[in-house]
């Protein structure tokens, strides 16, 4: 059994408080535990009441780490979880507080991963390959990025979007007076960046074919 020798509400907070123990120990506690066990210095806690205090108080911590986390915008379930797990808390709180959040529809993946494809098209500046890769370092399941992928391509042409990026550089590139390209070399920085912009080789191909045929607009 260990004692009490000091008890401290932590600053900037109203609700959680720093449990001292003659043993040495912190416990961080929330104010609900304070309450329940009428702690102060000198109170007697057994090691299941210090067991209670500290799983279900990191349970509560984890879970405001959660939501202000995703306060500030929406977050995909992978970037909660390394939020929580850059702040040391356990898998198995965790997954807790993943369940709960899922549970009242703070987490969505799919939802998140429409949202990101819908404004990546809207500004047209991304193809499908760079849209892929984005969401899956954003910890994005494969079959939901298929999912929605398949999607965008009923609502979109990628071809156009493809097109107009690279008429636009071949217009840029045309302009400059640093240095005059041949044919050649037009069409090798159309196609790198059109691969930076992570369209697929297909859509290239066709895209430089479009503009270097028609010469009369685009020489």
């Amino acid at each position: 059994m260990a004692i009490v020798i000091h008890l401290k509400r932590k600053k900037r907070t109203k609700d959680w408080y720093v449990i001292y123990l003659n043993d040495g120990r912190e416990v961080l506690s929330y104010i609900d535990f304070i309450l329940k066990f009428k702690i102060k210095t000198g109170k007697h806690l057994t090691e299941e009441e210090i067991s209670e205090i500290k799983s279900i108080s990191d349970l509560i911590l984890a879970k405001e780490t959660a939501y202000k986390f995703l306060s500030y915008k929406p977050r995909t379930q992978k970037e909660v979880e390394d939020k929580l797990r850059q702040k040391g808390f356990t898998q198995d709180i965790i997954s807790k507080v993943i369940e709960d959040i899922k549970r009242y529809g703070f987490i969505n993946d799919i939802e998140y991963a429409r949202n990101f494809v819908l404004n990546r098209t809207k500004s047209k500046s991304l193809g499908k390959i760079a849209l892929k890769q984005s969401l899956l370092l954003k910890g994005i399941p494969n079959e939901i990025i298929e999912q929605v992928l398949e999607e965008r391509e009923k609502l979109i042409d990628e071809f156009e979007i493809a097109f107009e990026l690279a008429r636009k550089k071949l217009k840029l590139l045309k302009s400059s007076k640093k240095k005059k390209r041949n044919e050649n070399e037009l069409k090798r920085k159309i196609y790198e960046f059109l691969t930076r912009r992570g369209f697929t080789w297909e859509t290239i191909g066709r895209v430089i074919d479009k503009i270097f045929d028609d010469s009369e607009l685009y020489i």
